[in-house]
């Protein structure tokens, strides 16, 4: 099936992000039953990899490491040495960190979740399996790993030193292992500026860094420059991937590497390129329904063209023909042929804008509508914002450029046949801001932006007329106001307008509610 998608680039990053001259292999099996199993090598220079690591050694455990040394640390640690292409390299896999060696899978479509809302792939930038394909396309100056170890980072340190504050640093990392966020910390330790999102890459000038201890500051400007040795030594590095098919292959790519029984295939490309590749592999039994991608998010409609004599049900229902995947959300194609050879087709479409709502408190998943009373907003509350498909790329609030909020929950996607296991929620508390119009603007990864105007307003509606506590012996005239709107006005539990006249005797209650939710309450007395 010609539909490419990226496969999970399986990092296993824990302890070797700072080295280099890398050759990462991702090797995929593919059963009859449509499983399969997934394994993931990195292997790194020799030489490259005992420097690296004796520095570390010697910076966090303490001086005196050698070479020598962590040769053998490395040794012991199940970290083998290997000769490729007459070098040696050090082989890092799973089982070295303690982990299984592959990963199973019961299909496709469980494969994708797990990347889907993470890494979220254009169609010209993919690697893709099927049950009966294989495709690697890769444009002109494309990065593999670049953004992807970027967002590796920052599940990381979310995951090293746990959640920030609700309204601050979802970037940040506090202590020994310092990370450039953006924001200002609680008493203004650091602030450092991100330019964009692959801001992790970039180097920083010494004057962007304020309020910074002496130590605080060379640890930061190690890692900035660890991080820079890091995109240096991708020049160097290659990703070689091999798919082993349950059938024979039958077309492929001028470069790609098929073994003797013609059952497996290899693609191998640079991490960095400047050149376009397209590498393919497709089987004998090949089932080549075109128009979507597999495990691609779409940010528009997409027209599916079943092939003739094919068995197709989209999310459980018999579709054929050509099939309009419009709204937003997963299609999930199971197809069969004659022959009785299956396949999937599963990716998402997302044109539906991040959403923004009111929350008044962060444990509860309670939202109301950002717009109910003329856009008024009580302050003491949360702006929730989410994007299920798409997820959230950037958050700007009255112009700023900073996504330094917290992701204080997630929510469980139902969808069996969704790609999305669960999505962030991001909380913004209001109750800092001043009182006034201001504006939050939200983008998602397939670009699509939603801008919301909204009103802090903590000040309570103006009642005239009447006063607390005052006892009156003749008719009253109850007028009421507020700059944003009046929700709701009830005397004694019934609804009443500004202007209405009351001279019955006896005691009352006026309790006014503005659009925002702030209320004014007055007790008084006729008589």
């Amino acid at each position: 099936m010609r539909k490419p998608v990226i496969a999970g680039l399986v990092l296993a990053l824990t302890g070797f992000l700072f080295t280099g001259c890398m050759k990462m292999n991702e090797s995929i099996v593919i059963k009859d039953d449509g499983s399969f199993t997934a394994s993931t090598e990195i292997n790194i220079r020799k030489e490259r990899m005992l420097e690296a690591y004796t520095k570390i050694l010697n910076e966090e455990g303490g001086e005196g490491f050698t070479t020598e040394q962590v040769a053998v640390l490395l040794g012991q640690s199940g970290i083998k040495l290997v000769k490729i292409d007459g070098s040696e390299y050090y082989k890092i896999t799973p089982s070295s960190a303690g982990q299984p060696e592959n990963k199973t899978f019961s299909n496709i479509t469980d494969y994708y979740k797990q990347i889907a809302g993470r890494l979220y792939q254009a169609e010209n930038d993919t690697f893709s399996i099927s049950e009966t394909s294989v495709v690697l396309r890769v444009p002109e100056n494309s990065n593999l790993l670049e953004k992807a170890i970027s967002e590796e980072l920052k599940s990381f340190v979310s995951v090293a030193e746990g959640y920030m504050s609700a309204s601050k640093y979802r970037n940040g990392l506090r202590g020994d292992s310092v990370v450039p966020w953006k924001g200002e910390t609680d008493g203004g330790d650091k602030v450092v500026p991100w330019e964009d999102e692959d801001a992790v890459w970039e180097d920083t000038e010494d004057e962007s860094i304020v309020d910074v201890g002496e130590d605080e500051e060379e640890k930061l400007k190690d890692f900035l420059n660890r991080n820079k040795e890091l995109k240096d030594s991708l020049k160097e590095a290659t990703i070689t991937y091999k798919v082993t098919f349950p059938a024979k292959i039958k077309e492929t790519s001028a470069e790609a590497t098929v073994s003797k029984d013609k059952m497996s295939v290899e693609f191998t490309v640079p991490v960095l390129t400047d050149r376009v590749y397209y590498e393919y592999a497709y089987c004998e039994n090949d089932i080549a329904a075109t128009g979507a991608l597999n495990g691609v998010t779409y940010n528009k409609a997409v027209n599916v063209a079943i092939p003739v004599n094919v068995t197709a049900f989209l999310n459980g229902r018999a579709v054929s023909g050509s099939v309009t995947c419009d709204k937003t959300g997963t299609y999930n194609f199971s197809m069969s042929d004659i022959a009785g050879t299956t396949e999937t087709l599963c990716f998402m479409v997302d044109t539906q804008a991040p959403m923004i709502y009111k929350q008044k408190d962060t444990n509860m998943l309670e939202f109301t509508n950002l717009y109910e009373g003329e856009q008024a907003f009580v302050n003491d509350g949360y702006l929730a914002v989410y994007d299920v498909e798409g997820g959230v790329r950037s958050i700007r609030l009255d112009g700023n450029d900073e996504k330094d909020y917290a992701i204080v929950n997630s929510a469980d996607v139902t969808d069996s046949h969704s790609l999305v296991r669960s999505y962030d929620i991001y909380s913004i508390y209001t109750g800092d801001l001043d009182e006034g119009i201001h504006v939050i603007n939200v983008v998602d990864y397939m670009d699509n932006e939603t801008e919301a105007e909204f009103i802090i307003d903590k000040t309570a509606p103006s009642v005239s007329g009447v006063k607390n506590g005052k006892t009156y012996k003749k008719a009253v005239t109850i007028k009421f106001s507020d700059k944003n709107g009046v929700q709701a006005a009830k005397l004694n539990g019934s609804v009443i307008k500004s202007g209405t006249k009351t001279s019955k005797k006896g005691n009352y209650t006026l309790k006014v509610t503005d659009n925002a939710g702030n209320t004014k309450t007055v007790n008084f007395k006729i008589s």
